[in-house]
C-alpha cells in the first residue's frame, strides 16, 4: 500500500480520481479549509480523513505522496513542506510565482533527488495533441500559434483576483507554451510580450487578462501565444502549425490538416478528452514504482518551462523583448 493526500478539493478530485487505487496507492487525507466544501467531502468520502490543518499530512510519515491543488500562492510554501518531509509531490501548475521561488525549489530538489516531482499539464496526454505531434517534422515548422481562452471570466472575480500580480500566462497560457515547445522540440531564446485588461477594467480583477507573447526560438522559428481569461468564447486551445508543405489547424469548428495542394483532411484525436488527463498523473505513479519508467514530462522540462513563463512576464512588465535564461 502506498499512502497519499491531497490538499484542495476542486481540481484536487481530479487528482484524486487518478491516484486512489492505482497500483496499490490509497488517498488517506484531503485537506479542504472551506468549511462548507469540508462538511461536503465528509459526506461524499467517509472513510477519508478530512481536515483544515495541511501540517497533519506533512507530519504523517505514513504519507508517501502529496498532490498539492490549492490556490496559486500557496504552492511553493507546500513544496518546500513536502521536500522537507521527504515526500513525492503532484502540483497544480504554476508550481511557484517567481523565479526566486524557482531557484529555491530547484535546489532543494538537487539536493533530494529521492522526491520525484511532476507539475499537471495535461495537454501532453490529450489523444487529439499527441497524434499531431506525431504527424509534424518539426525541422520544417517555421511558424506555430496557439490561444488558451478561457471562457470563465467569473473565476477572475475569487481568489485569483485578491493574488499580487496574478499571471496569465502562468495561469492559462503555460499550458500552450509547454505543448507547443513539446511539439517543436526546441526552447524558445527570446520572448516580446503586451497585455490588457479591458475586458476586465470594471471588476476587481486589476491584471492583465489578455496577454500575447511572442517568442523566438533558434532557426528565426517564431511561436505566439496567447492567454485570453475574459474572452466571450467556450474553453478551448486553439493550435495553428505551419510548415514548408501543410498546416495543422484546431478550432471550435473542426481540426484539420491542408496539404500543399490545398486538400483538407481530418484529424484524427479526441478534444478536449478528459478522460485520458489522468494518465501524467498515473505515468508519474509508475516512476515512482518503478525507476525504468519513462516520463511523459521530465524535470527539466518543467523548470525549462517556468523559467520561459518567467522571462515573458518579465518582458510584460518592461514592454521590451529579453532573452531567457534557464536554470
Amino acid at each position: 500500500m502506498f499512502n497519499a493526500a491531497i490538499i484542495g478539493s476542486g481540481i484536487g478530485l481530479k487528482h484524486l480520481e487518478a491516484m486512489n487505487g492505482y497500483r496499490s496507492v490509497k488517498v488517506r487525507i484531503i485537506c479542504e479549509k472551506d468549511k462548507k466544501r469540508a462538511l461536503y467531502l465528509k459526506k461524499k468520502f467517509t472513510k477519508l480523513k478530512i481536515t483544515d490543518n495541511e501540517n497533519e499530512i506533512f507530519k504523517d510519515k505514513s504519507i508517501k505522496l502529496v498532490s498539492i491543488a490549492s490556490y496559486d500562492n500557496y504552492h511553493y510554501r507546500q513544496i518546500v513542506k513536502c521536500i522537507k518531509h521527504n515526500k513525492h509531490i503532484i502540483v497544480e501548475k504554476p508550481f511557484c510565482l517567481n523565479l526566486k521561488e524557482l531557484i529555491d525549489i530547484y535546489k532543494l530538489l538537487k539536493k533530494n533527488r529521492q522526491i520525484k516531482f511532476l507539475s499537471n499539464l495535461v495537454l501532453r496526454v490529450n489523444d487529439l495533441f499527441k497524434n499531431i505531434k506525431k504527424i509534424v517534422k518539426p525541422k520544417n515548422i517555421y511558424y506555430l500559434e496557439a490561444d488558451y481562452i478561457w471562457g470563465r471570466k467569473e473565476k477572475l472575480l475569487g481568489w485569483r483576483a485578491n493574488i499580487k500580480n496574478y499571471s496569465a500566462t502562468l495561469g492559462a497560457g503555460i499550458h500552450l507554451i509547454d505543448l507547443s515547445t513539446w511539439i517543436l522540440k526546441k526552447k524558445p531564446i527570446s520572448v516580446i510580450s503586451y497585455g490588457n485588461s479591458i475586458a476586465t477594467n470594471k471588476t476587481k480583477f486589476k491584471e492583465n487578462s489578455f496577454v500575447i507573447n511572442l517568442f523566438k526560438f533558434p532557426g528565426n522559428v517564431l511561436l505566439k501565444i496567447t492567454s485570453n481569461l475574459a474572452g466571450n468564447y467556450e474553453h478551448f486551445h486553439e493550435l495553428k502549425i505551419f510548415e514548408k508543405n501543410k498546416t495543422i489547424i484546431h478550432n471550435l469548428s473542426h481540426s484539420f490538416i491542408i496539404d500543399s495542394k490545398k486538400n483538407k483532411k481530418n484529424l484524427k484525436g479526441n478534444y478536449p478528452d478528459k478522460f485520458n488527463r489522468k494518465k501524467l498523473i498515473q505515468n508519474f505513479i509508475d516512476q515512482i514504482k518503478d525507476t525504468s519508467i519513462k516520463p511523459i514530462l521530465t524535470l527539466k522540462e518543467q523548470f525549462d518551462l517556468m523559467s520561459i513563463c518567467f522571462y515573458a512576464d518579465k518582458s510584460l512588465k518592461s514592454r521590451k523583448e529579453v532573452k531567457i535564461k534557464y536554470l
